[in-house]
């Protein structure tokens, strides 16, 4: 299983506040969708209850402390990161979904996954904003960059990828 990070940030390393995206840029939502979709993505249950219903193609692991559960095929709620880590392998294992899984948020789940995580697709949003969810681009010294682009329609807007330096064993 490959785990990969999903993010847009700011310049200020905001990424939210009140549960809800700072800025709007389409193009980002598509590279967004393009990247996501077909694919397992883990989430905290903010970030699920952001989306307003589940995202079409994709299959949705929610962390959540309460024992929810849904009604929705294509939604699964589990108590942990670590459940959410089993729930995905199980299901890459078998053959149901590509070996990638897309970590898509909030703040404190990035944060608890980083260090299990194979590659970061971040956009970089510029400016600052004034949020109260955050996104560390002070990232570990084994990530390295693999890709980085500037939006030909958004001045400073720009899509990098970063992946963990693989060591020998």
């Amino acid at each position: 299983m490959i785990l990969s990070h999903i993010v847009a940030v700011s310049e200020n390393e905001v990424i939210g506040k009140d549960n809800t995206l700072l800025w709007h840029f389409p193009e980002d939502m598509a590279y967004f969708k393009k990247r996501t979709t077909g694919k397992i993505m883990i989430m905290g249950r903010k970030t699920f209850d952001s989306f307003k219903k589940p995202l079409p193609k994709r299959f949705h692991i929610v962390i959540s402390r309460s024992n929810l559960d849904s009604q929705d095929e294509n939604v699964k709620y589990v108590n942990s990161l670590s459940d959410a880590y089993a729930l995905a392998e199980k299901m890459t294992l078998a053959g149901q979904w590509p070996e990638e899984v897309m970590i898509v948020g909030g703040g404190q789940i990035y944060k608890e996954s980083m260090k299990d995580t194979d590659f970061l697709y971040i956009t970089r949003i510029p400016g600052d904003y004034n949020g109260d969810t955050f996104y560390s681009l002070k990232l570990p010294p084994e990530f390295m960059i693999a890709f980085s682009q500037f939006s030909e329609n958004v001045p400073g807007l720009r899509y990098e990828i970063w992946s963990k330096e693989q060591k020998e064993s």
